[in-house]
């Protein structure tokens, strides 16, 4: 179902002040570190204001997030390091799996060539 825009603005004001929290960081100290008011943060968060595409560059920087992730739904929503985990995840799997079967090719040819003398 697609948002309309005061969807949209609420999810985005809603999802800001949850990755402030989650960061542990005051609107004071997310306005310091993203070069904003703290009244504009306020205004952000209580949907009172949008913000321009250099604001959403400027929180996602001071967040240390994807600028998109303000407007992900909540059941969306993912981070930068989630997507490393899986992906280093992801190598180390595929590296276990081709150390066995290396491993295993090994000892079929170690057989093989036991089995023929």
């Amino acid at each position: 179902m697609a948002m309309n825009a005061a969807q949209l603005q609420e999810l985005f004001s809603s999802n800001l002040k949850e990755m402030r929290i989650r960061a542990n960081l005051s609107q004071m100290k997310l306005a310091e570190k993203a070069d904003l008011s703290v009244g504009y943060i306020c205004d952000l968060e209580s949907g009172r204001r949008w913000g321009t595409p250099e604001t959403f560059s400027k929180l996602a920087k001071a967040l240390e997030i994807n600028p998109f992730e303000l407007l992900l739904p909540k059941n969306l929503e993912f981070s930068a390091l989630d997507i490393s985990f899986q992906h280093k995840f992801a190598s180390k799997l595929q590296d276990s799996i081709q150390k066995n079967m290396k491993s295993a090719l090994a000892n079929a040819i170690a057989e093989a060539i036991r089995e023929s003398k």
